[in-house]
């Protein structure tokens, strides 16, 4: 009975090891706007980007470091299904250079759905006849209010050159490796228990 006791708790132990999966905000969102390069006039050797404020006139020249604005937005899955925008939607920051640190609130839709940026984690850029486009991804965490703060990665990418369009898509990553092989080992251990229990029940007949 001990042995089945310590393999219990361990099992619990493991498994409340894993966050609960119910209140991460699961689903993707889609966005767009538009964006200018930063430091130079071209996508193509842009540091950073600074994004479009349609409230501010002349920000085809820069805006001083307003957030942009998001133009439209559309929620694909999870708990974003439904989401329809038509602008303005909500604000996305500029980033100065690719290289910076966290920025918080990075960008918001409806001034309800936050996504908080933690790194980039590659800027590419693919030439070709249109003007190119640039590819940023990044990791980030979203933030919802009744919702668990969950990890995150947002795809931006550019159409053509100088001022222009961007499309951007924001999902939830999917639970680390590590809180997967605990969750596989806590069932492995109540597999195990379970085993061990029916191996101690025994069979008696009644003697007539």
């Amino acid at each position: 009975m001990r042995i089945h006791t310590k393999l219990a708790a361990a099992a619990a132990l493991l498994c409340a090891a894993v966050p609960a999966q119910a209140a991460q905000i699961l689903g993707q969102i889609s966005f767009n706007g538009f964006v200018r390069p930063v430091g130079a006039t071209s996508m193509g050797a842009a540091t950073g980007l600074d994004f479009y404020n349609f409230a501010i006139p002349g920000t085809s020249a820069g805006d001083g470091g307003a957030p942009g604005t998001i133009f439209t937005a559309l929620g694909t899955s999870g708990v974003f299904s439904g989401i329809t925008c038509v602008g303005p939607c909500g604000t996305i920051k500029d980033l100065p250079t690719f290289t910076g640190g966290p920025i918080a609130s990075f960008f918001d839709i409806g001034s309800s759905i936050f996504f908080d940026l933690s790194s980039i984690q590659s800027v590419t850029y693919t030439a070709d006849g249109a003007g190119g486009s640039l590819k940023l991804v990044a990791s980030g965490t979203f933030r919802i209010t009744g919702y668990d703060d969950t990890a995150a990665l947002l795809t931006l990418t550019t159409q053509g050159d100088g001022l222009t369009s961007f499309s951007a898509t924001a999902l939830s990553a999917v639970p680390e490796p590590a809180s997967w092989g605990l969750m596989i080992a806590g069932f492995g251990m109540m597999g195990g228990m379970l085993r061990a229990s029916r191996r101690s029940v025994k069979v008696r007949f009644a003697k007539n």
